[in-house]
């Protein structure tokens, strides 16, 4: 097994395994087998995303009754000590798997300040916004160097979307934050670009919770926070390749990527040219 990242990337033999610094968060994509039999209780809640394959799903257990197509573009979940008995078809899933002690905190956010797992487990989800979070924090998470900020931003999208009762009225629209506010981040984020900061750690700055700080931040700035630290991450590289004689390795790590290869990628993506192509035209 090969540490691509430390607590942030595990890459494993027959499946690619992505998790937060703190362990509270795991992604996985994995090939599962037609079986049958008994599922594996888990103290963690596993959110899945149907890749390909598919077909007739049934898990029954103390916590969860769930009986239908498991199909591509659908999410399905499992419950927290589910456990129970079953069969599945042969599939590829996307897994997303939150630790109680994660799901607790994104949890008190929610206008409810709670989920009904037992429903939410007993059914598929047939949601264009679950899918396409759940799509982008695996393939995207490495052009935002494995961020924490893009973990949270994401998390924060899913739970909150599933706990979204349909009898609430619509939210007002958030104010952005005070002039004070964004500059106290923005220096905060700029004076580490290297740091794997948290949502948290931002919102603690601005005074406020990490849900609420996530939606003012992006109305004042256009860009989601961890968004907004790729591109100031970028920036910074491209002036380094511009007034330093520093490797593209070491501008990387500079900048919070530990892969030369993601940072390239991403670099190149946002600056439409390689790092290398970039200090030779400029």
């Amino acid at each position: 097994m090969n540490a691509e990242r430390t607590c942030s990337v595990i890459v494993a033999t027959d499946e690619i395994l992505r998790a937060d610094r703190d362990r509270d968060t795991i992604m996985r994509q994995s090939d599962y087998d037609a079986f049958k039999g008994e599922y594996e209780s888990t103290d963690m809640l596993w959110v899945y995303l149907c890749v390909s394959g598919g077909g007739r799903l049934l898990r029954k257990s103390r916590s969860q009754m769930l009986d239908g197509l498991f199909l591509p573009g659908r999410v399905g979940l499992g419950a927290p000590y589910g456990g129970g008995e079953g069969f599945g078809p042969a599939m590829r899933l996307i897994a997303l798997g939150l630790t109680q002690r994660r799901l607790e905190r994104l949890v008190t956010e929610l206008p409810t300040g709670s989920l009904d797992m037992t429903g939410l487990a007993s059914t598929y989800h047939d949601d264009a916004l679950l899918t396409a979070t759940i799509t982008a924090m695996w393939e995207q998470c490495g052009l935002h160097g494995f961020a924490t900020t893009f973990f949270d931003h994401a998390l924060a999208i899913v739970v909150h979307r599933l706990g979204q009762p349909s009898t609430l009225p619509a939210r007002t629209r958030p104010r952005g934050l005070s002039k004070r506010q964004i500059a106290d981040v923005i220096a905060f984020i700029e004076a580490d670009l290297s740091a794997d900061l948290r949502v948290a750690d931002l919102a603690r700055v601005a005074g406020l919770s990490p849900y609420h700080f996530s939606r003012c931040f992006q109305m004042t700035t256009g860009l989601p926070p961890y968004a907004f630290i790729t591109r100031r991450r970028l920036d910074r590289a491209a002036e380094l390749l511009l007034d330093s004689r520093m490797s593209v390795a070491s501008i990387a790590s500079l900048v919070g990527y530990s892969d030369p290869s993601q940072f390239a990628a991403a670099f190149k993506r946002y600056k439409s040219v390689s790092p290398l192509s970039w200090r030779r035209a400029q």
